[in-house]
């Protein structure tokens, strides 16, 4: 009479089993996906870069920020074509609280990291002629805030998170693949946002706690949502402080 229960507890446990766990194989998410997004990744690079001296300036901004786009979500959506990772994409109410709180202090971090050195940090403000928003300020905003961090998210601490612990955790043990697949997803977080556009120190420091914040999040629950609601918690803040600055200025 028991072994139906055994058997049934047993595809219960084999359900349950997410990506993270060690064994787990997600089929199509190895070295070939890490290699279309290193492409993915330096194409956007190339792309931020030419495309502003190819269009003209009034296209140039909204054509980049679709391409950048683009060029990472391809091997995103490559990637869940093949396999969805499981538990990955799953959303829990825990996630957007945790995204939530954590947002803030990384916003708050930022402006401790900014006044590192005894010099208070500046509140952020746009140059404007008139002192008011540009016009296709909120449009940026809503960009910013609601495609870009889920793009990113996706990319960083999807395809190449979960890609490199697939690919290490084979020759270096779980532990070993983990922190080096966060530590490495955060550091090509930051370095892309360099190779992008011109960044203080303080901007890579953020940005990389930003990274590695995200990637333990990911890593700890097997879920990516909460550092989508991070990322997006952050960004948000950044486009009001903007606000405020320069409507303050």
């Amino acid at each position: 009479m028991s072994t139906p229960v055994r058997h049934s507890s047993s595809r219960r446990a084999a359900r349950q089993r997410t990506w993270v766990a060690d064994g787990v194989v997600v089929e199509g998410w190895g070295g070939e996906l890490l290699g279309w997004a290193l492409a993915g990744l330096g194409l956007s690079i190339v792309v931020v870069h030419v495309i502003p001296d190819v269009l003209p300036t009034p296209t140039a901004p909204a054509a980049t920020q679709s391409l950048v786009w683009l060029a990472l979500a391809v091997p995103v959506l490559l990637g869940l074509r093949r396999e969805r990772p499981r538990g990955l994409l799953a959303v829990r109410s825990i996630d957007v609280a945790a995204g939530l709180l954590l947002g803030i202090l990384l916003r708050l971090a930022d402006g401790a990291i900014e006044g590192i050195g005894g010099v208070p940090a500046a509140w952020p403000a746009l140059v404007t002629s008139d002192g008011a928003l540009p016009g296709d300020f909120w449009a940026q905003a809503a960009a910013g805030t609601l495609v870009t961090p889920v793009v990113e998210e996706l990319f960083f601490r999807g395809v190449v998170l979960v890609g490199l612990v697939l690919v290490l955790r084979p020759l270096a043990g779980p532990r070993p693949a983990a922190v080096a697949a966060v530590a490495a997803s955060a550091t090509l977080f930051a370095v892309a946002h360099a190779l992008a556009a011109a960044r203080s120190g303080a901007d890579l420091l953020t940005l990389a706690l930003l990274g590695l914040v995200a990637g333990v999040l990911t890593m700890s629950t097997g879920r990516i949502a909460p550092a989508v609601v991070m990322h997006l918690v952050f960004n948000a803040t950044g486009f009001a402080l903007l606000v405020v600055g320069t409507l303050l200025a």
